[in-house]
């Protein structure tokens, strides 16, 4: 009984510190809603004093949305969307036989449908978030990370970064930032560039702030869910299937990352019927941080106790998820209570004591 209350203490001091390290969002804080920044803001100029771009590569800026691809092509670019050149970016699960579960453009008025559904499915997912509307539905970011999903940057306004000044692409990234840890208490680490657009300059950028790219595992896996209604459901989920057939009857030695949405009700409708193909097909399902096998799938600098990865979700009938570390090594699972221990986002009562003088600091 003692050790049951002092682990429920414990318990309750990290829940009030999280809470303590969320801040109420005031979006007239905040950069107008779907425009790029403004780099001449004293917000802005202060994170610029505390990053050293020299060095950026002296790459031209290209226009449209998305950019046309130049022609001929610009030396030493590594431009993914138009030269198939991913650098140093992730573009393929880690995982064997794993399918990446991304959704991109949210969070929206139709992502809670979408978190119903991968609840019951016992299924993780990562959220690539823009910044405008994390300031407009930061109960729904909430949500996502308390039901063990990963949270990730897809910049503030979603304009493609190939066409942004290095000082605008901080601004996209770090103002997204800031919406995320008002909410959350969590400083972002990956980010997936909007469609798919990044060259070596702005990975230069991303870098200096401590961000990871994770693109798509080709053309193959975007689901064309954001062609709807042009393209017709029924072609959206026969095209995919293909694709996972084409997959499966490969060595599956490497998972894939796809590209899917949860913007409107057509993307979020298409998702319920696109998972259960993968299910089918014994293809297990992983985060981006699970695929990674990333145990601290956020930076450091955030006002909350970190999460610890989840692991891979197991296709096998029971439909349960695997507890501790998964065989492909793709992280592990937050167990249940025990007599001695209580876990909280993978945290133990060991390992929790010794945030427990922070927290107290928090609730000063």
């Amino acid at each position: 009984m003692v050790k049951f209350i002092t682990s429920t203490f414990t318990v309750l001091v990290l829940t009030v510190a999280m809470v303590k390290a969320q801040s109420p969002i005031n979006i007239a804080d905040y950069p107008p809603v779907n425009q790029v920044p403004d780099t001449k803001s004293a917000q802005v100029q202060a994170w610029l004093k505390e990053i050293d771009l020299t060095g950026a590569p002296a790459l031209p800026l290209h226009s449209g949305a998305p950019p046309a691809c130049p022609n001929p092509p610009i030396a030493n670019e590594c431009y993914w969307t138009c030269d198939g050149c991913a650098g140093d970016d992730i573009t393929a699960c880690a995982a064997p036989n794993t399918w990446g579960l991304t959704f991109d453009d949210g969070p929206s008025t139709f992502t809670p449908t979408l978190l119903n559904y991968l609840k019951t499915q016992k299924l993780s997912a990562s959220f690539f978030l823009i910044g405008s509307n994390v300031i407009q539905h930061p109960e729904i970011v909430k949500r996502e990370l308390d039901e063990g999903h990963h949270l990730a940057s897809h910049t503030w306004s979603h304009h493609a970064l190939t066409t942004l000044t290095n000082e605008e692409i901080v601004a996209e990234m770090k103002w997204t930032e800031k919406a995320v840890m008002a909410a959350t208490g969590l400083r972002l680490k990956y980010m997936r560039p909007p469609y798919g657009d990044i060259n070596n300059r702005v990975r230069f950028v991303l870098k200096k702030l401590g961000y990871i790219p994770v693109d798509w595992t080709g053309d193959a896996f975007d689901t064309n869910d954001w062609r709807q209604p042009t393209m017709s459901e029924a072609t959206v989920i026969a095209t995919f299937t293909k694709s996972l057939d084409t997959y499966v009857a490969g060595p599956k030695d490497k998972g894939f990352y796809c590209l899917e949405h949860d913007v409107n009700n057509a993307d979020v409708t298409v998702a319920q019927k696109l998972i259960p193909l993968g299910i089918a097909r014994k293809i297990n399902i992983a985060s981006v941080a699970g695929c990674e096998s990333d145990p601290q799938p956020y930076q450091a600098g955030g006002t909350a106790p970190m999460p610890t990865t989840p692991g891979t979700n197991s296709t096998k009938p029971s439909g349960t998820t695997r507890s501790g570390a998964s065989p492909s090594g793709t992280g592990t699972v937050v167990k249940s209570s025990s007599a001695s221990t209580v876990s909280l986002n993978g945290l133990g009562v060991a390992a929790a004591a010794a945030v427990v003088a922070a927290a107290g600091a928090l609730l000063a």
